[in-house]
């Protein structure tokens, strides 16, 4: 009896401490997460006031609720005096900051709308047209700005 429960005990902490290894998956490696994105390149611009205004769209960025953050940019939007670096700025923090389509075709709306809309900040639009999902807001943008230029030339 003895020699049953030494036999039967050695058998348990033989299983016990050895242990088994289970794969799952195959023998490939996952693959390296893609790169971050490059930060965009700092904005010069030789005027405080305007130097202001791009520290103020880059708090407006920061915001935590995406209403929150269309609300401020479409207030600076529609700021008069924007020089053109300030303008192209915004409109990548717009494509960049905003979740929403809607958020960032209203911010766009108003850009267009500016009476010193500037070309720079339609080749900033136009380029990332392809960051909008719905075929009508692209539309909606491209026909704003054809009715835009149709007014005079831009600055």
């Amino acid at each position: 009896m003895k020699r049953t429960f030494l036999s039967l005990g050695l058998l348990t902490l033989a299983a016990t401490l050895t242990g088994c290894v289970v794969s799952i998956g195959g023998r490939s490696q996952a693959s390296p997460p893609p790169p971050a994105p490059m930060p965009p390149p700092p904005i010069v611009v030789g005027d405080p006031s305007q130097a202001a205004t791009v520290g103020e769209i880059d708090a407006a960025a920061q915001l935590n609720f995406d209403s929150t953050r269309t609300q401020v940019l479409s207030q600076l939007a529609e700021r008069p005096g924007l020089a053109p670096p300030v303008q192209v700025h915004l409109v990548n923090t717009a494509y960049r900051s905003l979740s929403f389509e809607s958020s960032k075709v209203q911010v766009l709306q108003k850009m267009i709308a500016r009476p010193d809309f500037c070309d720079p900040a339609r080749h900033a639009i136009v380029s990332q047209l392809g960051r909008l999902t719905h075929e009508s807001s692209k539309q909606d943008l491209l026909n704003r700005i054809n009715e835009r230029l149709k007014q005079g030339p831009l600055q």
